[in-house]
């Protein structure tokens, strides 16, 4: 399983009973129909399976899916 469908599980754990459509992954979560608790959960998932930290500017500016596969891809730790 790729980085990004692992990530996007973690999301839709994240938003449950709610399934968001991420077939586009430039758009941002919150407007998929995450709230910010929904976010922050994913995001905690995100940081403990990756082992990446992602501190607050970092989380104002990780808003789709793609900007943060693109992230974990650079910082994940081996």
């Amino acid at each position: 399983m790729t980085i990004r469908n692992e990530i996007v599980e973690i999301i839709k754990q994240a938003s449950k009973p709610r399934v968001p459509d991420l077939s586009d992954d430039s758009v941002p979560l919150l407007k998929l129909g995450l709230d910010s608790l929904d976010y922050a959960t994913a995001i905690m998932e995100i940081e403990e399976k990756y082992k990446v930290q992602i501190g607050e500017q970092d989380m104002e500016r990780l808003r789709s899916l793609k900007e943060i596969v693109d992230f974990v891809q650079v910082h994940a730790k081996s």
